[in-house]
């Protein structure tokens, strides 16, 4: 039975990767779960691989879950695609996606074919790692982002310690440029060549 190395890598990061190696015969959901161990990802959030072509598009999708609509061309899941149905070539790329919030995306190459496994290993396993995974959950806090209720938190104690729109300008305020003459009681603005 084949064994299928792979090199996987943040799309993000490419100075931290990991190859992982796998038998042929285990399934997207035995990759997926190898890949998020060897970064220390839990397994809370959704994913999908997307096999590619050279130049990284993506082709058919297989999901964590079955997401096809009815109706629709069943859409592979994880747990019943074998790899070995859907490596084509002896340079596979798979894109892969974990988390559609902090959309973690990786690119997987696949680097060497063997022949034959090791009945010693326990598969999938990762043989090499270079680079310290970023933390998981640090995306969405990384640009700032903030959840309903600290916006509304923050909204609140904005609006309490402000009365006043800045810029606004009140009718008492004394208009020096002449933009508000001719209002009642008022005299017309006129212009003059």
């Amino acid at each position: 039975m084949a064994v299928y190395k792979f090199k996987v890598y943040f799309e993000d990061y490419d100075d931290i990767n990991r190859v992982i190696e796998i038998k042929s015969t285990q399934t997207f959901l035995d990759l997926h779960k190898g890949i998020l161990a060897s970064i220390n990802f839990d397994e809370k959030q959704m994913a999908s691989f997307f096999m590619s072509n050279d130049s990284w598009k993506k082709g058919q999708e297989i999901t964590l879950e079955d997401m096809s609509e009815k109706g629709s061309d069943p859409i592979p899941v994880m747990k019943n695609a074998k790899l070995s149905q859907y490596i084509i070539d002896p340079h596979q790329k798979i894109l892969y996606v974990y988390d559609f919030i902090e959309c973690w995306s990786m690119l997987i190459e696949l680097i060497s074919i063997s022949k034959e496994e090791n009945p010693k290993t326990k598969y999938p396993v990762c043989i090499k790692s270079i680079g310290l995974a970023p933390k998981q959950y640090d995306k969405v806090q990384k640009f700032g982002m903030v959840d309903d209720n600290e916006f509304d938190e923050i909204t609140k104690n904005y609006l309490d310690h402000s009365d006043e729109v800045p810029g606004d300008i009140s009718d008492d305020d004394d208009d020096e440029f002449g933009a508000f003459d001719g209002g009642e009681g008022g005299e017309e603005a006129v212009i003059e060549d």
